[in-house]
């Protein structure tokens, strides 16, 4: 055989063992996808979380929460952590992973926490400082000293101190359920949990009355003073734009004296400083954006535009509009749509993270009842970054 056929030879067999490695390969990674895929496998990554030691404990204490083992196993792995021992009053500490997913989750059902300014903070005393007075500001020369600057107005601080609340929920399932194996008991977790806890601190952050809880940006006394009338609003206190209709927005264009929603809409829109403009979103719950969708300028045209590319809100006389069905219906007095730079005028303060704990209070046989809860604080931040509409004639 020559040189030639040899090395065609060799390349022939080169080739055969490759593809058979090839095959072989293929069998073993197919099969262990089967392995990883298969429901109930508990060294699966579900919904990609990553399973660590603590997500497996827990995912057993989930499935048993009234087991000794199971309760010592996770106590065992928590234990090995300072910053996860149990509290006081009882309960475990849910896995970063899990509690990550649940944030995100609740990031995504509650608009003001998509909107604000979120902080993470260690204990309920914390406090913020502001600018309240945009203290001046001046040109000097280069070579200029001190001595040849004018004196300009100190800025003049307040005190952004969110109240702080547990906000929690309570996850049910049968008893059956979660202890099947082919039952996602991570997923469950963590969508049962952010649905609860995500509406009742939504509406805190619109209403909560700062008692046990975050105080909303509708709770207070709005003023109809703007941003530069004198004597100022207090601290804290936000401005409104009446409708000029008692309980209602204007729509005879004939009567005396005329009216039209949109002049409301645009008399809010530049109620609100340029600077927080660039960033403004209005905020309204469903019924009124039935309402509003409906209305037209003078020439008929529609101020409530539809985006065409996919996933972007609509558009309300040119600012995007998120639905929040916390906001109040139209009617006497309130304050139906709100517009404002909500990341400066709304701060939102996280305490620790996602404690769990078997609550036994339960009068339903077989039945498996969690209580979930997480410490969370809020309050205006910048009182000039948010404008309401009061349905009132002043």
């Amino acid at each position: 055989m020559g040189i030639n056929e040899q090395i065609h030879q060799l390349l022939a067999d080169q080739g055969e063992a490759f593809t058979q490695f090839k095959d072989t390969f293929s069998q073993r990674l197919e099969r262990l996808e089967l392995r990883v895929d298969t429901p109930g496998n508990p060294a699966a990554s579900k919904g990609g979380i990553p399973r660590t030691d603590h997500v497996k404990a827990f995912e057993r204490f989930l499935r048993d929460p009234r087991g000794a083992q199971a309760r010592a196993e996770l106590e065992e792995v928590q234990a090995k952590a300072a910053s996860l021992g149990t509290l006081a009053s009882g309960g475990y500490a849910a896995p970063e992973e899990l509690a990550r997913e649940v944030a995100k989750r609740m990031r995504d059902l509650s608009p003001i926490r998509r909107l604000a300014r979120v902080v993470t903070v260690s204990s309920a005393d914390f406090r913020m400082l502001v600018n309240i007075n945009d203290a001046a500001s001046g040109w000097v020369g280069e070579d200029a000293t001190s001595g040849n600057r004018s004196a300009t107005e100190n800025a003049q601080l307040g005190e952004v101190r969110p109240t702080f609340g547990t906000v929690y929920a309570y996850p049910k399932a049968t008893e059956e359920l979660v202890a099947d194996a082919a039952f996602d008991i991570a997923t469950w977790f963590i969508e049962s949990s952010a649905e609860e806890l995500a509406i009742a601190e939504n509406a805190a952050f619109v209403s909560g009355n700062g008692t046990n809880k975050p105080t909303g940006f509708l709770t207070g006394s709005p003023s109809s003073a703007s941003d530069t009338d004198s004597p100022a609003r207090s601290f804290g206190t936000l401005q409104y734009v009446p409708t000029g209709v008692a309980g209602a927005f204007p729509f005879d264009q004939q009567g005396s004296p005329p009216g039209n929603p949109g002049d409301v809409l645009y008399d809010t829109i530049y109620a609100l400083r340029a600077p927080y403009r660039q960033n403004a979103v209005w905020l309204m719950n469903s019924a009124t954006a039935g309402t509003v969708r409906k209305w037209k300028d003078a020439d008929g045209r529609y101020l409530w535009t539809d985006r065409l590319d996919m996933g972007q809100p609509p558009l309300l006389c040119g600012y995007p509009v998120v639905t929040d069905e916390s906001m109040p219906d139209i009617g006497s007095n309130t304050f139906p749509m709100a517009f404002g730079d909500w990341r400066r005028g709304y701060l939102i303060a996280d305490s620790f993270g996602l404690r769990v704990t078997l609550d036994d209070n339960i009068t339903t046989p077989g039945q498996v009842k969690l209580y979930v809860r997480k410490r969370v604080g809020g309050k205006i931040l910048d009182d000039n970054a948010i404008k309401l509409i009061k349905c009132a004639a002043s």
